[in-house]
Formats: C-alpha cells, sequence, structure tokens
C-alpha cells in the first residue's frame, strides 16, 4: 500500500534533517575539542545520546539481547562504531580541518563497497570507477593545503586527516559485521544497544582519566556544541533516519547522504570561519561521484545500501 503524501513529506524532512545535522557535527566537535578532551566528548554523547535513544526508538531491548554470544560481537561494534570512532575523529578534528573530515567521510560507502567485493561480492565497471575516483579525490583532500592554523598543532593536517581515515576504515567493518551478525535486529535496535555499551565501558575510561573535572571548564558555546552533539547528532537525527529508512526504504533514503558534506561546509564557515581550499573541494567532488557510481552498481546494491543506512554514526 502507498505511503500518504503527508507522510511522505514528513519523512522526506525528516531524512534532510538527519543528514544536514550529522554534516554539521564536525564544526561543533572541533570546536568542543578546544575546551575539553576527546574522551569526555565521546563518554557524555554516548551516554546522553543512548538515554535518550531508549525512549525515543523503542528499540525493544531484553534481557536475552545481552547473551554471551551476542556481548562480544556489541562490544566490538560498539569500539568500532563509537568509542574508538568518534574519540579518534575528535582527535584528529583537532589538527585538520571540518571540511576535510566532511568530504573524507563521505568516502564510506566506497570503503563498504570495497570492503564486501574482498568478501567475494561481484565487482562490476561501476565500482571499479567508483574506486578510482575515491582514492583520486580522497589523495587531493588529504593534501590539498589549508589555511594557517586550519590544520592545527603539532600534528601535520595531512596525518590528521589520514587518522580520519582509517575510522573511515573502521566504520566500514562496522557496517560488514551489523550486515553478517545481527541481521535479525531493527537497525534502531542496533544503534541504541552499540551506544548503551559504549557508554558503560567509556564511562570508567572517562572518570580514571579525570574527565570529571573538566565538566566545570565548559563555556556556554561549549555547551551548545554537546548538547548538538549529543541530543540532535546522537539522538534525534538517528530517529529521524531510523524512521526515513522504514518508511522510504534504505535505497530513496541513501541518496541523501550527498547532502552531508555540503552541510558540513556551510556549518564550518558559519561556526568556526574555516575557508574551504580548491583542491580539497575537488577531492570532495570527485568522491562524491565515485559515491554515484557506487549505487549504480547493481552487485554492490546491498554494501551501499548499509553504509547509507550506517552512516550516520560516523557524525
Amino acid at each position: 500500500m502507498a505511503v500518504p503524501s503527508k507522510t511522505n513529506s514528513r519523512l522526506y524532512l525528516q531524512v534532510v534533517l538527519a543528514t544536514v545535522v550529522w554534516g554539521g557535527a564536525y564544526p561543533f566537535t572541533k570546536y568542543l575539542v578546544t575546551e575539553i578532551s576527546p574522551v569526555t566528548i565521546v563518554t557524555l554523547r554516548a551516554l546522553i545520546g543512548s538515554l535518550l535513544l531508549v525512549p525515543l526508538t523503542g528499540s525493544g531491548l531484553r534481557g536475552s539481547d545481552f547473551k554471551f554470544g551476542n556481548v562480544w560481537k556489541i562490544f566490538l561494534m560498539s569500539v568500532l562504531g563509537v568509542s574508538a570512532q568518534q574519540y579518534l575523529q575528535a582527535y584528529a578534528l583537532a589538527y585538520t580541518s571540518a571540511n576535510h573530515a566532511g568530504w573524507l567521510i563521505a568516502s564510506t560507502p566506497i570503503l563498504v563497497a570495497a570492503a564486501m567485493a574482498m568478501l567475494g561480492e561481484r565487482i562490476g565497471v561501476p565500482r571499479i570507477i567508483a574506486f578510482l575516483l575515491g582514492f583520486i579525490g580522497t589523495l587531493l583532500v588529504v593534501f590539498s593545503k589549508a589555511r594557517p592554523g586550519a590544520g592545527g598543532m603539532a600534528l601535520p593536517a595531512a596525518g590528521a586527516d589520514l587518522i580520519f581515515v582509517g575510522t573511515c576504515v573502521a566504520w566500514a567493518c562496522y557496517v560488514v559485521m551489523t550486515k553478517k551478525w545481527l541481521v535479525f535486529w531493527r537497525q534502531a535496535k542496533v544503534t541504541t544497544v552499540t551506544m548503551l555499551l559504549a557508554a558503560a565501558t567509556m564511562l570508567p575510561v572517562w572518570v580514571w582519566s579525570g574527565g570529571v573535572r573538566e565538566i566545570g571548564s565548559i563555556t556556554p558555546k561549549g555547551w551548545l556544541c554537546l548538547g548538538y552533539l549529543s541530543v540532535l547528532s546522537s539522538a534525534l537525527a538517528y530517529l529521524f533516519w531510523n524512521n526515513s529508512v522504514e518508511g522510504l526504504g534504505p535505497v530513496r533514503s541513501s541518496y541523501f547522504i550527498y547532502i552531508e558534506p555540503f552541510a558540513t561546509l556551510l556549518s564550518a564557515y558559519l561556526l568556526i570561519n574555516e575557508p574551504v581550499a580548491p583542491a580539497a573541494f575537488a577531492g570532495g567532488l570527485l568522491i562524491m561521484l565515485g559515491v554515484y557510481f557506487v549505487n549504480l552498481d547493481k552487485g554492490s546494491g546491498p554494501a551501499a545500501v548499509k553504509a547509507a543506512e550506517r552512516m550516520c554514526g560516523n557524525a
């Protein structure tokens, strides 16, 4: 039965809001890392986000979900998809530009398609073109010259970009795991459980590292950034994305990932006055073109769709 037009309009609005929010997350993270450590950022995001996601998503958690056969898988996924992922991204953003992060994260569907190819999925001509475009585009972004000071302190910006690419690879592994392991769970349930476990494992690390003392040093602007990352990016955007995937379908929803880097570009300019290097912009467009070719390859359809579904966790 066809979805009513009013419902369709609401779902399209939700998927647009979700991708715009995730795209805007990188400038907020870049600013926040100047006030508090990445450990504090990840812990508070996971804690607040998971506490909101449980009632918002109606994920239907049960005690049997946490049997040993699932727990070790969920733990590994929570490390790759939440705790280590967000920690390294926050660390890298202290040294590179938010715009670079936005363009590089767009390469995730290409990396997922590459991972699925290694696991035996057919490689068509569109996917080969996508790999080449993604590789060239990533090189252009990583080695583009940014404004003095945009790259940051001691670590070269190119090195930070490579760390960010590493988090994209880790996320691709996370996507493959969800495709192979928790196939009978709803997407909202996977998201909520991995974030809950990330919060539970990060809390002791946060307390032990003295992160609690950082709370008093957060400025009003810092609290605004933290609220954006925790409430909007780690909770509401997930809810909106899950609704759109279930209502519109994963394929139709996946096309909206093209909005994300451009949302990063605009928010970085407005929030932290960050310019865009021409080479980075050109590289970003090549990456986006590569994503387009990935979605043209029928043999990589499931991988590309899953990449789009899980894209949100990178933000």
